[in-house]
């Protein structure tokens, strides 16, 4: 870059180092196919750690050029254990990048941004930087559909819906005025008037049994994000609203025999698995909204809470569906958490609940596919950007239910039910 180009263009380069030493245990599961209990697993966490920059160029007029290239850092190595993967790159997965510009009328960005409803979510997490394995995003938001809610063998696989994620859009931010601000986001399909029907699934078969055996995040086609907030007196309050078009297919089949031995009497054998009907779940769209509230007014407080409602529709509401004839089906979750720094600690506790799903037919569609999560953090701060801390987080899996800790970086999984707790301690630097 010209000596010129720089006299004309802010530029800063800024970043996260964040790593934990952590330790995670799991709990006995009482499904058919569940995995055993296991503890003692050691890993050291990258926390999403990451390296940006960003500038801006005054234009004239009022108006400025802005941009920020933003990715993760992979302090860690990407392995689990003492060996890292080492011929992994030191750079993972991009993060909010774009280009926009800005004047007194507002600001517009293209490029791979957080949406409006993850901005808004995030904003309320009370853990720093909104990372770590008890941030907001491991359960607000999300939907998650295993084998073992349709009646099959429990097993780690599942197929989840979220709203708060990244995606390529064009957004536009509303200037702020007398305390309000607001944003709205779209990322259009790039179906070239096609369908974009996603197959997942069938159920496969695996050794305890058929069930669903892939991970599968349904990422959103094309998406519509709002969201409008209001802050002032240490008082911030703000709601969101997306609706995205996931098109996903999801067939399955039964009934199915299992061999092997159940955890629960201990019987070994062929055990009768009923797997509740046959037929397709053709998924459309996924529809969140939030409202929450945020208060700062007192040095060093900061206490939140957040209402999310979660709804899957679907385009084939008939008898042969998951959904039995149901057009929907919905969960809502609650988070609660406050932060409070006094010299230089600042202990940190959060909460949060995903309810069952409701809507659905219970002969076809199990259901106890919630979960609840604590999270208790102490933060010790050796300087302005340096900190170093320690925590424990517990993650309560309903029967069906097969969430995992937030950051990952260990090789426990999950099956139907099974309860998982991390401790450790860690250090975060910013610059």
């Amino acid at each position: 870059m010209s000596t010129a180009a720089f006299a004309q263009t802010n530029v800063t380069i800024y970043g996260v180092a964040d790593v934990s030493a952590q330790g995670t245990n799991m709990g006995k599961g009482s499904a058919l196919g569940a995995n055993p209990a296991d503890g003692g697993a050691f890993n050291l966490k990258s926390n999403s750690s990451l390296i940006g920059f960003k500038g801006t160029e005054d234009l004239g007029n009022g108006l400025k050029a802005l941009f920020q290239i933003e990715t993760n850092v992979n302090v860690t190595g990407g392995g689990t254990g003492p060996v890292a993967n080492t011929g992994n790159s030191a750079f993972g997965s991009l993060r909010d990048t774009y280009v926009g510009v800005s004047s007194k009328y507002g600001t517009a960005m293209g490029g791979y941004l957080s949406t409006p409803f993850r901005s808004t979510l995030t904003s309320f997490d009370v853990m720093p930087g909104a990372t770590g394995d008890g941030r907001i995003e491991n359960l607000m938001g999300n939907m998650r559909m295993t084998g073992s809610a349709l009646g099959y063998a429990a097993n780690t696989g599942y197929l989840q819906a979220s709203s708060s994620v990244r995606a390529t859009a064009l957004a536009y931010a509303l200037p702020t005025l007398y305390g309000f601000n607001g944003s709205i986001a779209y990322t259009g399909s790039n179906n070239n008037g096609s369908t974009n029907q996603t197959t997942v699934g069938p159920v496969t078969e695996n050794s305890t049994g058929t069930s669903i055996t892939s991970q599968t995040v349904a990422a959103p086609q094309s998406a519509l994000s709002m969201n409008l907030g209001w802050t002032g007196y240490g008082v911030n309050v703000a709601g969101a609203f997306q609706q995205a078009k996931v098109n996903n297919s999801f067939t399955y089949s039964g009934p199915v025999t299992v061999s092997g031995t159940d955890p629960v009497t201990g019987v070994t054998g062929n055990t009768s698995v009923t797997a509740n009907g046959s037929g397709t779940l053709n998924a459309q769209t996924y529809t969140s909204y939030l409202i929450g509230a945020s208060y700062t007014g007192l040095p060093g407080l900061k206490a939140s809470v957040v209402y999310n409602r979660n709804t899957l529709s679907t385009n084939n509401p008939n008898t042969n569906s998951l959904l039995n004839g149901a057009s929907k089906i919905s969960n809502n979750g609650i988070y609660v958490g406050a932060s409070y720094r006094f010299g230089n600690n600042e202990p940190r506790l959060s909460y949060a609940n995903l309810s069952n799903t409701t809507g659905a037919n219970s002969a076809y569609y199990g259901g106890q596919d919630g979960a609840n999560q604590w999270t208790a953090n102490w933060g010790y701060y050796l300087s302005k950007r340096t900190q170093v801390y320690g925590l424990v987080s517990y993650l309560k899996n309903n029967a069906n239910s097969n969430y995992s800790m937030a950051s990952g970086g260990t090789s426990i999984q999950p099956t139907a039910g099974q309860n998982l707790t991390t401790y450790g301690v860690g250090m975060r630097t910013n610059f």
